[in-house]
């Protein structure tokens, strides 16, 4: 390795993968229209597996990651978080009826939270 990453770069790179994986989890289990994002897991995944795929991922990158390229990945993971929390926020929280409605006769809607 040309260019190791700072004892900063590796602290940020775990902080922000600890708060993506907490946060993540949060999300898709207290959001009914929030779904995890990452194609290796499943749409609603438990702690253990978001455990699992970070604790097997974070690292391997962070050993074999040079400076630039931590620092790549920080700001992307950086980005993936505040984009979740802003999906937490604004998706909506109604969840469909029978055969996809979310109204009544009358036009009331009925099943958001």
């Amino acid at each position: 390795m040309h260019d190791e990453p700072t004892d900063a770069q590796l602290r940020y790179f775990y902080i922000i993968n600890a708060m993506d994986m907490t946060m993540s989890w949060y999300y898709v289990h207290n959001h009914p229209n929030i779904k995890e994002g990452n194609p290796i897991l499943p749409e609603k995944p438990n702690a253990g597996q978001f455990l699992l795929q970070k604790g097997l991922t974070a690292p391997i990158i962070a050993q074999n990651f040079e400076a630039s390229e931590i620092t790549m990945a920080n700001i992307i993971v950086t980005l993936v978080v505040l984009r979740n929390h802003y999906l937490y926020n604004t998706a909506s929280r109604c969840v469909n009826g029978p055969g996809g409605a979310n109204f009544d006769i009358y036009g009331n809607n009925v099943n958001c939270l």
